[in-house]
Order: structure tokens, then C-alpha cells, then sequence
């Protein structure tokens, strides 16, 4: 993956699909932003070509799977698996009323990052285990503090609002992470980012988890619908 951007640019000018060269330029100035541990203003729209006269010949399809393997590239050479844009930080601090905030399982911090641009006090934390074999894992976008997500959330949880993005879908941390946080005096509101029964959480995370569903979170994902075929939206935990 290493050599995927100039894949994509060299594809780019044989074909001289204008969808394609908007597609590929968007993609260019997102990778040049994180170049800068920068984000997007907000977030990258729908990728890949998808009608029948665009899908005729191989070399469209060559550059229909680089789109479609841009969250990968994202993974390896940055770290992320999460693409966080500004826009959406910003609409979860107003209609959540959020001043403070605490990510667990941060991993390299994008989403920190992003509310701490929207104006919102972050503490970002991480056990950091995977960061010690990961070429990515000192790439970080935001400080993070040393704290599994029990004791991070135990420690802050006076803040506003907990977010976890992209939750391993396997083990049992995000239900540990529910249940460390059904015992909190002050329950901040609890956001998961990822794929229903896809490629986050645990099963029984969402067979056994009640979801909320309000305006705010409708809004939240109104400026955050995902970018490839990965079906990635926020999920609010219902505290009843």
C-alpha cells in the first residue's frame, strides 16, 4: 500500500474520468492535511465509480478498488481506521452540549483531535499495547494518556462525553467499558464510533447493547455518512 497514491494519480490521467479526478483530488488534499496531523473541514464524500458505463474496462476497476481501499491506506500509513472531520466534532458539541470530553481506545487520537479543533477540552487514552509492535504508533494526532478505558473513564468522569472509535471486534472491552460505565455517580453521555455487526465491536456488544436514538445523533450522522462500502456511523448507548 505503500505506493498508493501514486496508483491512484497515474490511474487518474490514462482514464480522465472527471468523477474519478474529483474523487482522487479530494483523497490527495485529505492524505496532504494528515501529512500535517491536520484534518478535513468536514467529511470526504461517497467513494468509487458505480455505473455500468463507468465499469467497462479494466483499468476502471483498478481504480474503483484503489478507492475502495483508501481506509486501508488510512490504517497503515496513518494510523487510522476512523476518518474524523472537524464538521461533525462540531455539531456533537452543539447538540450534545459537550465542553469536555475523554476518548478511550483512542489509538493515535484523530477523534481527540477533532473535538479539541471544535472547542472542546479532550483527554485522550490508550493502553498502548498495540502501539509497540505498529510502525504508526508513535504517529499520534493529539497527546495520549497511558489508561486502559475502565480507569480512564473512572478518572474523567466528570466530563461530558466518552467516545470510543472502532472498538476491537473481539474480546469484551466495549461491554467491560458499558458496564464500568453504568457504575459511574455522573454518567456522561457514551458515543461508539464503527459497523453495526461488521468490522467493530463484539458480538455481544451489539446483540445485548441498548442504542439511543435522538435528533442529536441523526444530526451527528447526517455530517458523517460513511465514505466506502464499510457502513461506519456514530452509536449512542442508551443509559436505561
Amino acid at each position: 500500500m505503500t505506493d498508493f497514491l501514486t496508483k491512484l494519480i497515474k490511474i487518474d490521467s490514462e482514464l480522465n474520468i472527471p468523477k474519478l479526478h474529483q474523487q482522487v483530488s479530494e483523497i490527495r488534499q485529505v492524505c496532504s492535511k494528515l501529512d500535517k496531523k491536520e484534518l478535513p473541514e468536514s467529511q470526504i464524500k461517497k467513494l468509487g465509480l458505480v455505473t455500468e458505463q463507468e465499469n467497462k474496462t479494466k483499468k476502471v476497476q483498478v481504480a474503483n478498488n484503489l478507492l475502495n481501499s483508501f481506509r486501508q491506506y488510512l490504517s497503515l500509513h496513518y494510523g487510522l481506521w476512523s476518518l474524523p472531520n472537524i464538521q461533525t466534532a462540531q455539531i456533537i458539541k452543539e447538540k450534545y452540549n459537550v465542553t469536555s470530553a475523554v476518548e478511550v481506545m483512542a489509538g493515535n487520537a484523530a477523534w481527540s483531535k477533532a473535538l479539541s479543533l471544535a472547542g472542546i477540552k479532550v483527554k485522550a487514552s490508550d493502553n498502548l499495547v498495540w502501539s509497540k509492535t505498529s510502525k504508526t504508533g508513535k504517529n499520534c494526532f493529539y497527546p495520549v494518556e497511558n489508561l486502559d478505558a475502565k480507569t480512564a473513564i473512572t478518572k474523567y468522569q466528570d466530563c461530558d462525553l466518552i467516545i470510543c472509535s472502532w472498538a476491537p471486534n473481539f474480546g469484551h472491552a466495549d461491554i467491560d467499558l458499558i458496564n464500568t460505565w453504568k457504575k459511574l455517580e455522573h454518567k456522561p453521555k457514551l458515543l461508539f464510533v464503527g459497523e453495526e455487526f461488521g468490522v467493530t465491536n463484539s458480538e455481544d456488544f451489539w446483540q445485548t447493547t441498548p442504542f439511543s436514538e435522538n435528533s442529536a445523533l441523526v444530526a451527528v450522522n447526517a455530517s458523517f455518512s460513511s465514505f466506502d462500502f464499510i457502513e461506519e456511523r456514530f452509536f449512542e448507548i442508551d443509559e436505561d
